[in-house]
């Protein structure tokens, strides 16, 4: 039954998880990154996971409260996470330096592994898709991967905040002392 399963899945599914894997893969080295680099991939899979969940939300319109507050709390854990160690803004460059991490794959392959599982699952039981307990189930679980991963893409746009700060109040003490 397995095998039937991925021979029946269509190509695109094993494009998108080479690509996803490929992102993650390339996040394990170090690099640097704009800080609205930082929500590119965490926006782009909170979009597909509303477009994925919208009908799971009209079938089962208190389905949306649940994953919305899975996605608020996540956020607010996500962001809450230490940076990695040897993470640092440089201002004169504009970029924030960031060293290599195997959490974005990890946490790539567990939506993607999710989103696969519930395709399969809701292929094989349909009825699934009208019952709130399974909706609710999936709600929670993808609202807080998604935001899980935008709050700590917030996270580390943080590290950019503290110069930006000391910035603006350095600028402001040269107007002063003209």
């Amino acid at each position: 039954m397995l095998l039937t399963i991925l021979l029946h899945t269509p190509v695109w599914v094993w494009a998108l998880l080479t690509a996803l894997v490929a992102l993650g893969l390339w996040q394990r080295r170090a690099r640097r990154v704009r800080p609205p680099q930082l929500l590119v991939l965490p926006l782009a899979l909170l979009a597909l996971g509303l477009w994925s969940m919208a009908p799971g939300f009209a079938a089962q319109p208190a389905c949306a409260a649940g994953w919305l507050l899975a996605f608020l709390l996540a956020v607010r854990w996500g962001r809450r996470l230490s940076p990695p160690g040897g993470a640092r803004w440089l201002p004169g460059q504009g970029v924030l330096a960031l060293p290599g991490s195997w959490l974005p794959l990890f946490i790539i392959l567990c939506i993607f592994s999710l989103r696969y599982a519930t395709g399969v699952a809701l292929a094989l039981q349909p009825v699934w898709r009208t019952q709130w307990q399974v909706q609710l189930l999936m709600a929670l679980l993808f609202g807080s991967l998604s935001g899980f991963f935008l709050g700590r893409a917030l996270g580390l746009w943080a590290l950019t905040r503290p110069t930006l700060a000391s910035d603006k109040l350095e600028t402001r003490s040269h107007g002063l002392a003209a």
